[in-house]
């Protein structure tokens, strides 16, 4: 038997620079994630470090990353999201 996967709307972010990581961080901090924002010299990227008491649930995520809250909070690269999820127009 072949399943596929209802329509969900989810909740991502691109991070494309430091202001989507504060959208995120500020959006993530009301579910109880805490986190920080730092600039990385050796790779000249910004990274966000995100935890929320349990190291299963500890993320950390890179310029160009997404972010992406599906059965949790997921990191993936551009490439896995744009095999696994299509953006809904307007969001």
């Amino acid at each position: 038997m072949i399943l596929q996967r209802k329509a969900v709307g989810l909740t991502g972010w691109h991070l494309v620079g430091q202001a989507d990581m504060l959208d995120a961080l500020s959006f993530l901090s009301e579910q109880g994630w805490r986190g920080a924002i730092s600039f990385d010299t050796a790779t000249s990227q910004w990274r966000i470090e995100l935890n929320a008491d349990s190291p299963t649930r500890q993320v950390v995520a890179g310029t160009g990353d997404w972010l992406v809250l599906d059965m949790g909070l997921r990191k993936l690269s551009d490439a896995e999201c744009t095999e696994n999820y299509d953006e809904v127009a307007g969001s």
